[in-house]
């Protein structure tokens, strides 16, 4: 069976860059997913899921793994293919879930920073992978 000529070679594409922006990419869905089902969650377990999910605790921990995969990510992703723009948007992403944290930011800010966030995060993530995966 022949690929086709514009894919670049299995043995060329990192299998540890592609461990690494799985595990981004995933942390940054995991985010997106836990500020979206949120109010659905406190609606339904307004109990159990206000222990946890609200919690600063779970959102400095989400941030603390965010952060260090994503800048491993981006940064093996542009030593390969050169393209400065899914770096910007991760870049992007992490500021906007690091000002959701600072002290102060109210409630709707911190929802709107860390789905924006989120949302910039899997942009470039998607953007870095295909880039990297297409990289000779």
């Amino acid at each position: 069976m022949m690929r086709a000529s514009n894919e670049p070679p299995q043995s060329r594409v990192e299998p540890h860059a592609n461990l690494i922006e799985g595990t981004a990419v995933s942390a940054s869905l995991l985010c997106l997913v836990h500020c979206l089902a949120l109010p659905l969650l406190l609606l339904l377990l307004p109990g159990i899921v206000g222990l946890f999910a609200q919690s600063a605790a779970f959102h400095y921990g989400a941030l603390a793994l965010i952060a260090p995969t994503a800048l491993a990510a981006f940064s093996l992703g542009y030593r390969r293919h050169r393209a400065v723009l899914p770096v910007l948007l991760g870049l992007t992403g992490i500021v906007c879930l690091v000002i959701a944290l600072l002290p102060g930011t109210g409630e709707r800010i911190e929802l709107w920073c860390t789905v924006a966030g989120s949302l910039i995060l899997v942009a470039g993530h998607g953007m870095n992978w295909r880039l990297r995966s297409h990289a000779r």
